[in-house]
């Protein structure tokens, strides 16, 4: 064998085991048949620059080898949008050639919105001119956007693919026991709440996302019996218009756990299976003065060894936007703080709601932090099934706070207020019993006959160390002891409850 011929096929070699692919009629010989990781670029049709159509089309692609031909299996974004796709038979070409063939549909995803395309490619090493014909409809601003585009496509080796070896079976299996062997551990984490810091990254490349820009770090993380509960703020509540993180194999909408219209902000909220592993993610956006929609597919990275228990403050911030305007806010934020006391949702405290004989023991349990114990059943009609309240109304009767009748405590009966004063007054007598040493005065109300004989001294008590007042009409004082009481007022209540025990 002469040198120039040992010289031509060890090039050849060198070549082969440098790239993922060479095509056959480039490179004189036979690619062997699989599958192999590759990039595309969308290129503008005279200038080397990307065109606006790139973030239509996924980076990451596969080049199949059949003994048919070779292929190019890509996915389409936005996929309602794309009318048409054709590309070159022959290569190369020109955009006033007559020979551009329709790709084949593989699948199509409509909830994802996703279309998966295989076209031939007779030589990987050039790029391949294409026609589209895209049509935007349903855009704010927009009207119907109809226009048709040259592009060119351009093929690379994946980075992330390693060698780009052919992804057959048997390497599929190989790099899964490399993946799970140095896929690193989650450090436990025990029930509570903490913050955790965490990035956006590029869909592909390792490098961050400039959807980051957009979401406020550290997030917020609840452990409860496993589960991982994330919170992220988003920035800008008006151009973020759906936030999908990965669930199993599907994306799934985030909820929404409060919206702030006046600071433009959004806290949306997920689980995460394993804090340790990336999550893949899609951000939607509308700018509505370049009349621009786009979809962001970006990866969350989650950095365990950043989690801290957080406050007190920061576990129990309150979102409430129904406290506004309420007399009672300074008394329900103050509470909401410190755990003491939750709103009717996540954003809604409903100040105005009428409250239970059940729920406002469970706030007095609460401040007071009684000590509760297993199910005794000392209530007919206060159950285990109750799981919310049973303790607390327990722990509030065996330490002399509630008492019910006749076997019964009514829980979902609403309080009144000459009740609320008799719970509250035994409560301070539970915490210290200096606390309701004062001097006992008559009543000046004008109904205090219609107070009930065991509410008399509580709520002599109570008029006594300022915690309640009665109500001026034309001239006269009520206390109205029969009427019932909203969640503000109990607010109130409990919040004059801890300030006196401290």
């Amino acid at each position: 064998m002469n040198r120039k011929l040992k010289y031509m096929i060890t090039m050849l070699l060198t070549l082969f085991i440098a790239l993922p692919v060479v095509q056959a009629q480039a490179a004189g010989y036979k690619i062997p048949a699989g599958e192999y990781d590759i990039t595309i670029e969308v290129l503008q049709d005279k200038k080397d620059e990307t065109s606006a159509t790139a973030q239509y089309i996924e980076t990451a692609a596969k080049l199949v080898v059949e003994e048919k031909g070779t292929f190019v299996v890509a996915t389409l974004k936005n996929s309602a949008w794309w009318k048409s796709f054709e590309t070159q038979t022959v290569q190369p070409g020109t955009f006033a050639d007559k020979n551009f063939k329709a790709v084949e549909v593989v699948s199509e995803d409509t909830k994802k919105d996703t279309r998966v395309v295989k076209f031939a490619v007779a030589d990987y090493m050039q790029p391949l001119n294409a026609k589209i014909h895209i049509v935007v409809t349903g855009v704010p601003g927009l009207g119907e956007y109809d226009k048709s585009y040259d592009i060119r496509l351009k093929f690379g080796r994946d980075s992330n693919a390693g060698s780009g070896s052919n992804t057959s079976e048997e390497n599929k299996e190989t790099n899964k026991d490399k993946e799970e062997a140095t896929k690193p551990e989650t450090t436990a984490l025990t029930d509570g709440e903490y913050t955790i810091n965490f990035k956006a990254l590029h869909e592909k490349e390792e490098k961050d996302s400039s959807m980051g820009r957009y979401m406020k770090t550290p997030a917020k993380l609840t452990v409860k019996e496993g589960k991982h509960t994330v919170v992220v703020s988003l920035t800008d509540n008006e151009q973020i218009k759906q936030f999908q993180v990965e669930q199993g194999k599907e994306l799934v909408d985030s909820k929404v756990v409060s919206v702030d219209e006046a600071a433009n902000t959004r806290d949306i909220s997920f689980e995460v299976e394993d804090l340790s592993a990336i999550v893949n993610a899609k951000v939607q956006i509308f700018v509505a003065a370049q009349n621009y929609t786009g979809n962001h597919n970006i990866r969350l990275s989650f950095d365990v060894a950043s989690a801290k228990k957080a406050t007190t403050e920061e576990a129990n911030e309150v979102n409430f936007q129904d406290i506004e305007k309420s007399w009672a806010k300074q008394y329900i934020t103050s509470l909401a703080e410190r755990g003491m006391i939750k709103g009717t949702s996540d954003t809604t405290f409903g100040p105005s709601d009428s409250i239970t004989r059940a729920q406002f023991t469970v706030l007095l349990a609460r401040a007071l932090d009684l000590p509760t114990e297993a199910y005794k059943g000392t209530f007919a009609d206060v159950t285990e099934k109750m799981d919310w309240a049973v303790a607390e109304v327990e722990a509030a009767n065996k330490a002399g706070i509630v008492a019910g009748d006749k076997g019964k405590f009514n829980p979902n009966s609403k309080i009144n207020r000459q009740d609320m004063v008799t719970m509250l007054v035994r409560a301070l007598e539970y915490a210290d019993k200096k606390l309701v040493e004062v001097e006992v005065k008559e009543l000046d109300f004008a109904d205090q006959a219609d107070i009930a004989s065991y509410a008399q001294k509580n709520v002599q008590i109570a008029v006594q160390l300022e915690l309640v007042n009665g109500t001026e009409v034309a001239g006269k004082t009520y206390f109205a002891p029969q009427d019932t009481a909203d969640r503000a007022q109990a607010a109130k209540m409990i919040y004059l409850l801890v300030e006196a025990i401290k």
